[in-house]
């Protein structure tokens, strides 16, 4: 019994180091994007300021902004979603494949400079954005003797 739980485990040893050679080779081609770490991808973004406020811009299209989720806790604001393979039954082969599909999160640490009480977020044109206010500037009074 022991000799046959030995050969199954070598067994899905080959398999999974089978897979592996197979995604390094469609990764060094070009047909397959890696992915990032615990299988969600990153979707591109800029952060910039405007006259008083930080804007978020992330590419996210194809996803619905009912897919999307935005959590902001303390000076961090987390997104994520998840964009669906349409047309998945239909497909016999991929040629190549380039977009990410599935689950996605970003993280953004922001500055305590703004404030996060009047966070605004749309979508437009396959964008979302997020914006947030400046908080007033504090000015430092020095003492003055009289």
């Amino acid at each position: 019994m022991a000799r046959e739980q030995l050969t199954d485990a070598f067994d899905d040893l080959k398999k999974l180091a089978d897979q592996m050679e197979q995604d390094f080779f469609e990764l060094v081609r070009g047909r397959m994007k890696a992915p990032s770490p615990g299988g969600k991808w990153k979707p591109l973004m800029d952060i910039y300021e405007l006259e008083g406020q930080i804007v978020v811009k992330m590419e996210v299209p194809g996803i619905r902004k009912e897919d999307i989720t935005i959590i902001q806790n303390g000076n961090r604001i987390t997104i994520s979603g998840r964009r669906e393979l349409e047309d998945r039954e239909q497909i016999h082969t991929y040629h190549q494949m380039e977009i990410n599909y599935g689950e996605f999160e970003r993280t953004v640490l922001v500055s305590d400079e703004f404030t996060l009480e009047d966070v605004v977020a749309e979508y437009r044109e396959g964008f979302l954005l997020i914006s947030a206010g400046k908080k007033p500037s504090r000015h430092v009074l020095s003492i003055t003797e009289r």
